[in-house]
């Protein structure tokens, strides 16, 4: 009889995905995922996600996400974006444990559709085995008896705990000779592992963390289509970056406005030349044109000139960047995206700025923070992309997107919802992160460009060029290890302390990192949190109060242990995987307070050291 059980979209995203196992509630039987269903969700721009993907996914190399390389990411038509409504299962593992003590064999009904509920040899009564194998490549396979090495057969194979709870202890037993057999995975047959050594499957609890890694990735306020224009020009990410930096040239000039050809370097209207308008003129005496047929023309001709200047502007534009910023073209291609995100909040106006007299402005600023801003109804969008087992990290395990959807032209699904929040966006001080560096013993190399604000500001966006944030950055990248960390460490605190503020709780917030912009954001990640108003309470009641307590976070209860290691654990730095993209790395309260770092040493002054100016 078909069973149903409800849950939430965000449970689906992150428990519910297909070639995941879950225990059906309210019936003792494990399951595991088939399809989702769900609704195609055009209005999204899927080139952007895409390119979201292809920067989270680079660590791996292409041999370990074969289905996801950057060739595949790179044609939007194979990709299809899900917004689910509906789970289909199936029971899994059909392997069954009679739970008579004395008896306690295992049998294989794979292939068999309904399932005995007594056991054939003794009635007693069967449970499914919740143990199953699992490869770093993604394989899945049920745990089956094998053969008695004397016996020869399988059929009367016992699987007996020897009052352990643990697998390790366990062992198999034929009850016709009571020969024994240790427990043993055998290697993958779905694949031949690069490193030999790591062939082997391991047996896991169904339900544990290691069977299954969904992977995600968060975009604030993804454009929707009709910045499709936008990205098509090859200049975007010099457009992007020069609004976001303030070019005088962009002022009061939306993104969208550069794709419609409503942008050019002056505000006169395109007309035709004299030789344009000489060429039509003879072509109509010489009978090659109607008067319709001219009207026509002279539009064709406006609009391509329009084009034309509207592409000298946007060349004029990269060509500004590099010259004030001093930095480089590629650097800039390769830091678009994030541009993108940082500004799209602007774009849509629903910023609210501390007024310049609130009393939080000078405490911030004692902070290093430049700016503290809450953006409402702010668009949320997670999108479940694919999934690995025994192993999250780059190039240790395969990660693998989902089946392809028959249902949708067998095109891989990429499972996405959308909630509406408000966030918090905050961004630090350029000057104060150069100054603390100097005062650590790293001389910023200032990229030489014509204007010495911007330049400076760009240094971060040369700084992390290459920079793969979710590994650990060591002590050759010194620089970037002290930036991102000291980001990163601050976004976490921010997290822990909000929480306690807003009366939500810490699982339920997360945060968005934008590292080249020195900024990051603080939102809810659920839709329940999303629709009370925490943050915006945070913002126009409790702000005071969280900045002062972001000092507070100097000590951690186990301290002088976790101050003398890593200065970060789970007490005063680490949050849920759910709230952190980044896997809890490169975390450490020294690049706050100064202290030990474990790959730099000792961090002398930290960020929010009062001396700093």
């Amino acid at each position: 009889m078909p069973r149903t059980m409800i849950r939430g979209k965000q449970q689906v995203l992150l428990n519910n995905l297909p070639n995941r196992t879950f225990d059906f509630e309210r019936v003792a039987a494990i399951a595991r995922v088939i399809s989702i269903r769900g609704n195609q969700r055009n209005d999204l721009n899927v080139s952007i996600l895409l390119r979201k993907i292809s920067e989270e996914v680079r660590p791996w190399h292409e041999d370990y996400r074969p289905a996801l390389r950057d060739d595949i990411l790179q044609h939007s038509e194979r990709f299809v974006l899900i917004d689910p409504t509906s789970v289909q299962s199936e029971l899994f593992p059909k392997v069954l444990w009679c739970q008579n003590h004395a008896c306690g064999r295992v049998f294989d009904y794979r292939y068999q559709e309904q399932l005995p509920t007594e056991c054939p040899s003794c009635q007693g009564p069967l449970i499914q085995l919740r143990f199953v194998k699992i490869h770093r490549c993604g394989a899945l396979h049920p745990l089956l008896p094998p053969s008695c090495p004397q016996c020869h057969t399988a059929s009367n194979m016992a699987l007996e705990k020897r009052e352990s709870e643990r697998i390790r202890g366990f062992r198999w037993v034929c009850r016709t000779c009571n020969q024994g057999v240790e427990l043993h995975a055998g290697s993958c047959t779905e694949c031949k592992w690069p490193v030999p050594t790591l062939q082997s499957m391991d047996i896991e609890v169904h339900r544990a963390g290691r069977v299954f890694y969904p992977h995600t990735t968060v975009l604030l306020n993804i454009p929707n289509r009709t910045y499709d224009g936008f990205f098509g020009l090859k200049e975007w990410p010099a457009i992007a970056a020069a609004k976001l930096f303030g070019f005088p040239e962009t002022r009061g000039r939306a993104l969208i406005d550069y794709a419609s050809g409503l942008i050019s370097s002056n505000s006169q209207p395109v007309g035709i030349s004299g030789a344009q308008l000489a060429d039509l003129l003879k072509r109509q005496s010489d009978g090659e044109l109607t008067p319709e047929q001219i009207v026509m023309e002279l539009r064709a001709i406006r609009e391509r000139n329009e084009q034309k200047r509207s592409d000298s502007s946007s060349e004029e534009l990269v060509q500004a960047l590099i010259k004030r910023t001093g930095v480089s073209w590629p650097i800039w291609q390769g830091s678009g995206q994030e541009m993108v995100e940082a500004l799209i909040p602007q774009e849509t106006g629903n910023i609210r700025e501390l007024e310049a007299t609130a009393p939080s402005v000078q405490l911030a600023r004692n902070l290093g923070i430049s700016r503290i801003a809450l953006i409402s109804d702010f668009p949320i969008i997670t999108a479940t992309y694919g999934y690995s087992r025994a192993d999250y990290l780059p190039n240790k395990c395969r990660l693998n997107p989902f089946p392809a959807d028959q249902t949708n032209g067998g095109r891989f699904p990429i499972f996405v919802d959308q909630v509406q929040a408000d966030a918090l966006l905050i961004s630090l001080d350029h000057n104060r992160v150069l100054s603390w560096l100097e005062q650590n013993n790293c001389i910023p190399d200032i990229p030489s460009g014509n204007s010495p604000d911007l330049a400076r500001k760009a240094y971060f966006v040369e700084l992390f060029n290459g920079i793969q944030f979710r590994e650990t950055l060591h002590r050759d990248n010194r620089e970037a290890r002290m930036v991102f960390g000291l980001l990163h460490t601050l976004s976490h605190i921010s997290v822990r302390q909000a929480a306690l503020f807003c009366g939500l709780d810490r699982t339920s917030l997360s945060e968005h990192l934008f590292p080249r912009t020195l900024s990051f954001a603080l939102y809810c990640n659920h839709r329940f949190g999303a629709t009370i108003g925490a943050l915006t309470a945070l913002f126009e009641q409790s702000l005071v109060e969280w900045l002062t307590a972001l000092r507070e976070t100097r000590r951690c209860v186990y301290d002088p242990v976790c101050r003398d290691r890593a200065g970060s654990c789970h007490a005063c730095t680490h949050l849920a995987e759910t709230s952190c993209r980044f896997f809890n790395l490169n975390l450490s309260r020294s690049f706050l307070f100064g202290g030990h770092d474990e790959e730099l040493g000792r961090i002398e002054v930290g960020y929010l050291d009062p001396s700093l100016p």
